[in-house]
């Protein structure tokens, strides 16, 4: 049942209340809740189209003086010319809202042609609209799209007879001297008042007053308030109550904007008037109408709230001791008959503190006739979400109170209304009550649920905000999920997306709450755990990749809180169970392996060797159910690091080869926020890495190969068809180049304890350098040959770079003493300089540090390429 729920804040009594501001807030949740999908009608002279319902004889009376002329007038305010009435049936709710628009600019023109009578006559139709309730369910947004009009009538009214009075001159109505107006202004608005005064019937008669009341000011001040009061107790003649609680909510909108802060007394006045004629709202006449128009009983009583809402918000704000006030109200809620409304915008009217104050005897009152309550959901919920802002406390009478509210609700017929009032209950009870209490309510929820004959999954978005109240609300969110009646509770929806959004929620609130770095207890790991492998088994091929990542997301925090502390072997299987359930997701088996590798660098000496063992095996089973190549060989060679520094060599070795045979199935693009993102750079690092690693890995002495895994990285290099001119292909060249000048030292420049390798393996044995040399000799050679094909296709940044790198490694890392290095390095400064001229920065940097290298064979160069 979707009542209004008034949950804007009460504003205490002050002098600065905008009035204006929160009928405006108001305004716009009255047009947004009070909407229709019937037909409307509208009756108006002024507006095309239409079937006529009444005609006129033409008025071809001639005027020939001013009395004849006023009389004229008056007579006219019942004729509405253009010789026709018209009645528009049929309207959808967006065609009446543009025609009221429509009628709001014939003022407005009608005005501006000095048609005021015209004007004026507009007016009362639209006011007359207001008696028409043929479509209660739109009655309040009609009012205040009508309201609206009248308004903006009053305000070119006043603006007038402003202009009469004062001119131009920038005066505010409060300061207005009604003894200064001058007399020609003071009759204008006498004359409207009469205009006003000979309009026969009382509906539109009064609204017309009220939007002319500011006029008063230029005939007397005096004459204001008297005329307000005045119009209280004339509304008594309106006999529809539904009429007249909103000419009343009018009445003090217009006092309001006159009075501000003195006119919350017309507010008590006129809810004093509402609470003498309120059984009018339950005669049989009335039911007899909302009855034909197909509204349920609660539909038609919540017309009325806005209007009390209203009123009551006013008076509030006028009476100092509102807990006074409330004592009465509620006394007069016991006294009364089919006092549910009333109770109902009580609740919701005054601030939570007085409330809370009166929440046992508010209960007492629903308790007395909730058999008979149709507002019995909104009333328990609007009680509910007061006693959700009381201070923290758990004593027994939260719980007598929990107990009270819970046999009432506990026989509710409609399941939604009873899910409406436990959620906010079930916040109370989470705040204020024991963990003990809490489950017991949850498993009465979960009875009621099973008993209620219905398919649960029709509830499910209403069960979710019961969850995420709770998850919420409760001190310690963990405590939830010790109690053995949460999970049940979460796994009553059985459709596939009512769980998955069910164990979205439940997780996004639990990881945004938890305080914990880390999850330790078994009872929540396992229920967290149902909740990931329902996200995951609701994934397949057309699921969106922003679900997916949300998803992934939210089972990583998972994966990267569960600790089994000390227990390494359980904290594994932990990780073997989730590659088994996740298996769908590559961002979960990343973080698996992630995981996996920092439990083997933590673990005790005493159990590294079998425990880095079994990690090393499950990184290098997991790997390969990636999808994407370049994660697949960026795992692999994580691990080969992992296994190397626990000196498991083999591992190493096995994950280096799985990562050579990727490489050329490594994509040229990868997807990456929806768009195609090169991997060049990711490449060069990926591979660059790799080589570093080859420097500390020990050859197979199984093999006959020397520097067995970095051969078969150059014959897997060869095989790629490049294009020689591709910044990638060269760039690995001379990064393998750095290597192999690396391996051949004598000692290398860094080792991992435990791992020996080739310097002492081999010793510069010189079958092994000879191997080395031979690589480098044939890498030379390529990049040679890329050079000329740089230089070919005019790419002369490129080669002259080039061309130095390869100047800067022979000079460094070549035996200068052989004549046919030392030319090379020449012939390679000669092409550069060619290209750029030397005093480019990256050549005098070389040039420089040659100068400085003391070696024989270096000062002959220097002394070669100054000569050239």
């Amino acid at each position: 049942m979707d009542l209004e729920n008034n949950s804007e804040p009460t504003i205490e009594s002050d002098a600065t209340v905008n009035y204006s501001k929160i009928w405006s807030v108001k305004r716009t949740a009255i047009l947004n809740k009070y909407t229709t999908g019937e037909k409307l009608t509208i009756i108006s002279s002024y507006l095309p189209g239409g079937e006529k319902i009444s005609s006129f004889s033409a008025l071809l009376r001639q005027v020939s003086n001013l009395n004849e002329k006023v009389k004229h007038r008056l007579e006219q305010l019942d004729d509405f010319d253009e010789s026709s009435v018209r009645k528009t049936m049929g309207l959808s709710q967006q065609e009446f809202v543009t025609k009221i628009h429509m009628l709001d600019d014939e003022i407005k023109k009608a005005w501006e042609t000095e048609q005021r009578v015209k004007a004026f006559k507009i007016a009362i139709q639209c006011s007359k609209l207001l008696s028409d309730i043929s479509v209660m369910q739109f009655y309040p947004s009609k009012f205040v799209l009508i309201s609206d009009v009248l308004d903006n009538f009053g305000k070119l009214v006043y603006d007038r007879l402003k202009k009469k009075s004062f001119g131009d001159a920038a005066i505010e109505l409060e300061d207005i001297d009604s003894g200064l107006v001058p007399e020609s202004a003071r009759e204008t608005c006498q004359n409207w008042m009469f205009k006003m005064a000979s309009i026969r019937e009382l509906l539109p008669r009064l609204y017309m007053e009220m939007s002319l009341l500011k006029c008063y000011v230029f005939i007397s001040k005096d004459e204001i308030k008297p005329a307000i009061a005045r119009l209280i107790t004339m509304i008594r003649g309106i006999g529809n109550p539904l009429v007249a609680i909103y000419i009343r909510v009018y009445l003090c909108k217009v006092a309001s904007a006159l009075y501000g802060k003195e006119s919350e007394c017309y507010f008590h006045d006129n809810l004093k008037e509402f609470l003498e004629e309120y059984q009018q709202i339950f005669q049989p006449a009335m039911a007899k109408k909302f009855g034909a128009q197909l509204l349920t009983a609660d539909k038609y009583l919540s017309l009325y709230i806005p209007a009390i809402d209203w009123l009551l918000y006013g008076t509030l704000n006028t009476i100092p001791c509102k807990l006074t006030l409330l004592d009465e109200l509620l006394q007069l809620c016991d006294k009364t008959e089919n006092s549910e409304l009333l109770l109902y915008c009580i609740v919701s009217g005054f601030d939570s503190p007085n409330i809370i104050k009166k929440s046992s005897a508010i209960l007492d009152t629903i308790k007395k006739s909730a058999e008979h309550m149709v507002l019995l959901s909104p009333i328990l919920s609007a009680l509910g979400e007061h006693l959700c802002h009381a201070d923290v406390y758990r004593q027994l009478s939260s719980e007598a109170l929990s107990q009270t509210w819970w046999k009432i609700v506990s026989n509710m017929k409609s399941t939604a209304n009873f899910l409406q009032v436990l959620e906010p209950w079930i916040q109370f009870a989470c705040t204020q009550l024991s963990a003990q209490h809490i489950n017991m309510l949850l498993r009465g929820t979960i009875r009621y649920m099973i008993k209620c004959g219905k398919p649960i999954d029709d509830y499910s978005s209403q069960i979710q905000l019961v969850v995420k109240r709770m998850l919420k609300s409760i001190p310690d969110v963990e405590e939830l999920f010790l109690m053995d009646a949460f999970m049940p509770l979460v796994e009553l929806v059985q459709t596939s997306n009512a769980r998955t959004m069910m164990a979205k929620t439940v997780l996004l609130v639990f990881f945004e709450r938890c305080n914990s770095v880390q999850i330790e207890d078994h009872i929540i790991i396992a229920s967290l755990m149902r909740l990931c492998c329902i996200l995951h088994e609701a994934i397949n091929a057309v699921t969106v990749e922003d679900e997916l990542k949300i998803s992934s997301d939210l089972i990583n925090k998972y994966i990267q809180t569960v600790s089994y502390q000390d227990d390494a072997r359980e904290q594994l299987n932990f990780y073997v169970e989730c590659r088994s359930a996740f298996i769908k997701l590559d961002s979960v088996l990343k973080t698996l392996v992630h995981a996996v590798h920092a439990l083997a660098n933590r673990a005790r000496p005493s159990r590294s060797r079998w425990l880095s063992r079994a990690c090393a095996a499950y990184s290098f089973v997991t790997v390969p159910s990636l999808q994407c190549a370049l994660c697949r060989a960026q795992l692999y060679l994580l691990g080969a690091h992992a296994a190397l520094l626990v000196a498991c060599v083999g591992q190493a070795e096995a994950n280096l080869k799985a990562f050579v045979s990727l490489i050329p199935d490594i994509p040229l693009y990868v997807q990456e926020d929806g768009q195609n993102k090169p991997t060049h750079v990711k490449v060069v690092g990926l591979l660059s890495n790799f080589l570093s690693t080859l420097l500390i890995l020990p050859d197979n002495v199984d093999s006959s190969s020397k520097a067995y895994i970095l051969s078969g990285f150059i014959k897997t290099m060869e095989r790629i068809h490049w294009r020689k001119t591709d910044p990638l292909y060269y760039t690995l060249l001379l990064r393998t180049l750095d290597l192999l000048c690396n391996l051949t030292q004598e000692k290398y420049i860094y080792h991992i304890d435990g791992v020996i390798s080739n310097d002492e393996l081999y010793g510069s044995e010189e079958e092994f350098i000879d191997v080395l040399e031979n690589y480098a000799t044939n890498i030379c050679q390529e990049l040679l040959v890329v050079l000329k094909a740089l230089g070919d296709a005019k790419e002369t940044n490129k080669q002259y770079n080039l061309a130095l790198e390869l100047f800067w490694r022979i000079i460094k890392r070549g035996d200068l003493r052989e004549g046919s290095m030392t030319s090379l390095a020449i012939n390679l400064w000669v092409l550069s300089q060619k290209l750029q001229d030397s005093n480019n920065k990256f050549a005098k940097t070389l040039l420089s540090a040659l100068e400085r290298d003391t070696s024989e064979e270096g000062r002959l160069l220097f002394d070669k390429l100054n000569e050239t």
